[in-house]
């Protein structure tokens, strides 16, 4: 493949010729500045786009099988293209990060304070449920408790001084009624 005409640009770079390089930033520059503006970026961005090409351009400029075979704009323009892209990608996977970090932040925080509401209710129903017991006769109070461990019947009705485990029955059904009233009641308070 031939050499470019612009491939002088490249012989400027080797050379630290300023008045060409100062050439190619008038011809270069302003289709870059557009472009990247255009695609949510400032001129100082473009600006550091278009040095960092020239800086990719000068490392080739010095390898000795180099040969520019397109116009040194187009060149440019694509190596700036690319970089910007590359930015975009980066700059979106980390504002989705910090998003998805902030969301993670509200559920853990929304699901803590759900857990702690959670908890609190749990122990204000259960100082109502204490409450409410407490306010039971001693018998059914000992006999609530005692068949809620585990006692049977026969036993709760031996231990308690009454005649029979049907005894034991129809006195719980009773002593859970007035249970729940009492607590109904002390539902309605709060």
């Amino acid at each position: 493949m031939t050499r470019h005409p612009d491939h002088a640009y490249l012989d400027a770079l080797r050379n630290n010729d300023s008045r060409k390089l100062e050439e190619l930033y008038a011809t270069c520059s302003p289709g870059i500045i557009r472009w990247v503006t255009a695609n949510n970026g400032t001129v100082a961005d473009a600006r550091d786009l278009f040095q960092e090409a020239l800086i990719s351009l000068h490392r080739s400029a010095h390898k000795s099988d180099f040969k520019l075979t397109c116009p040194i704009n187009a060149l440019i323009f694509t190596i700036c293209r690319n970089q910007w892209i590359s930015q975009l990608r980066r700059k979106k996977k980390e504002a989705e990060v910090r998003n998805a970090e902030a969301d993670r932040y509200l559920t853990e925080n929304t699901a803590t304070a759900s857990a702690y509401e959670r908890w609190e209710e749990e122990q204000l129903e259960q100082e109502r449920l204490t409450a409410s017991l407490e306010q039971l006769s001693d018998t059914c109070q000992k006999l609530l408790r005692l068949l809620g461990r585990g006692v049977s019947s026969t036993e709760a009705a031996e231990r308690l001084g009454m005649s029979n485990a049907n005894t034991v029955y129809r006195r719980k059904n009773a002593c859970l009624q007035r249970w729940r009233d009492i607590f109904d009641g002390l539902n309605g308070l709060t």
